[in-house]
Protein backbone atom coordinates (compact mmCIF):
# COMPACT_ATOMS: atom_id res chain seq x y z
CA UNK A 1 0.00 0.00 0.00
CA UNK A 2 1.06 3.46 -0.52
CA UNK A 3 0.46 6.34 2.21
CA UNK A 4 -0.11 9.84 0.83
CA UNK A 5 -0.50 12.88 2.97
CA UNK A 6 -2.86 10.76 5.26
CA UNK A 7 -4.92 8.49 2.95
CA UNK A 8 -3.78 4.99 1.95
CA UNK A 9 -4.34 3.50 -1.74
CA UNK A 10 -3.70 -0.01 -3.12
CA UNK A 11 -0.80 -0.57 -5.17
CA UNK A 12 -1.88 -0.77 -8.39
CA UNK A 13 -1.35 -4.38 -9.78
CA UNK A 14 0.47 -5.05 -13.32
CA UNK A 15 -3.03 -5.85 -14.77
CA UNK A 16 -4.56 -2.87 -13.54
CA UNK A 17 -1.14 -1.22 -15.45
CA UNK A 18 -1.82 -2.86 -18.19
CA UNK A 19 -5.36 -2.18 -18.61
CA UNK A 20 -4.65 1.86 -17.87
CA UNK A 21 -1.52 1.67 -20.71
CA UNK A 22 -4.00 -0.15 -23.26
CA UNK A 23 -6.73 2.87 -22.36
CA UNK A 24 -4.23 5.47 -22.66
CA UNK A 25 -2.77 3.80 -25.78
CA UNK A 26 -6.11 4.08 -27.66
CA UNK A 27 -6.63 7.78 -26.48
CA UNK A 28 -3.12 8.43 -28.07
CA UNK A 29 -4.14 6.89 -31.29
CA UNK A 30 -7.90 8.34 -31.24
CA UNK A 31 -6.00 11.99 -30.46
CA UNK A 32 -2.93 11.53 -33.41
CA UNK A 33 -0.79 11.99 -30.45
CA UNK A 34 2.43 10.26 -29.05
CA UNK A 35 2.15 8.74 -25.48
CA UNK A 36 5.05 10.53 -24.27
CA UNK A 37 3.47 14.04 -25.45
CA UNK A 38 2.23 16.79 -22.74
CA UNK A 39 -1.19 15.92 -23.29
CA UNK A 40 -1.17 12.24 -22.75
CA UNK A 41 0.96 12.73 -19.89
CA UNK A 42 -1.85 14.77 -18.58
CA UNK A 43 -4.42 12.64 -19.60
CA UNK A 44 -2.26 9.64 -17.57
CA UNK A 45 -2.38 11.11 -14.52
CA UNK A 46 -5.95 11.99 -14.51
CA UNK A 47 -6.66 8.35 -15.65
CA UNK A 48 -5.01 7.11 -12.42
CA UNK A 49 -6.62 9.19 -10.13
CA UNK A 50 -9.96 8.24 -11.28
CA UNK A 51 -8.30 4.77 -10.96
CA UNK A 52 -7.57 5.22 -7.20
CA UNK A 53 -10.90 7.08 -6.85
CA UNK A 54 -12.78 3.34 -7.64
CA UNK A 55 -13.32 4.02 -11.08
CA UNK A 56 -12.47 0.48 -12.80
CA UNK A 57 -14.54 -0.03 -15.37
CA UNK A 58 -12.33 -0.11 -18.49
CA UNK A 59 -15.62 1.54 -20.87
CA UNK A 60 -16.17 4.21 -18.07
CA UNK A 61 -12.90 5.42 -17.82
CA UNK A 62 -12.55 5.44 -21.96
CA UNK A 63 -15.34 7.00 -21.56
CA UNK A 64 -14.46 9.77 -19.37
CA UNK A 65 -11.25 10.09 -21.00
CA UNK A 66 -13.02 11.03 -23.75
CA UNK A 67 -14.84 13.99 -22.81
CA UNK A 68 -11.78 15.87 -20.75
CA UNK A 69 -10.90 19.73 -22.19
CA UNK A 70 -7.26 20.09 -22.55
CA UNK A 71 -6.07 23.64 -22.28
CA UNK A 72 -3.04 22.99 -24.20
CA UNK A 73 -1.76 26.43 -22.45
CA UNK A 74 -2.86 25.08 -18.80
CA UNK A 75 -0.14 22.25 -19.15
CA UNK A 76 3.21 22.16 -17.73
CA UNK A 77 6.03 22.68 -19.95
CA UNK A 78 9.31 20.42 -19.59
CA UNK A 79 7.95 19.23 -16.58
CA UNK A 80 7.44 22.44 -14.83
CA UNK A 81 4.49 23.37 -12.61
CA UNK A 82 2.02 26.21 -14.17
CA UNK A 83 2.77 29.93 -13.13
CA UNK A 84 0.09 30.85 -10.47
CA UNK A 85 -1.91 33.92 -11.14
CA UNK A 86 -0.46 35.99 -8.31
Amino acid sequence: MIHHSGITKPALQPDDVTMLTTILEQWCREKSCGIASPEAQHVAKELVSWFECGIRDRHRLAGLMRHMHLDLNDLPVDGAAPLSAT
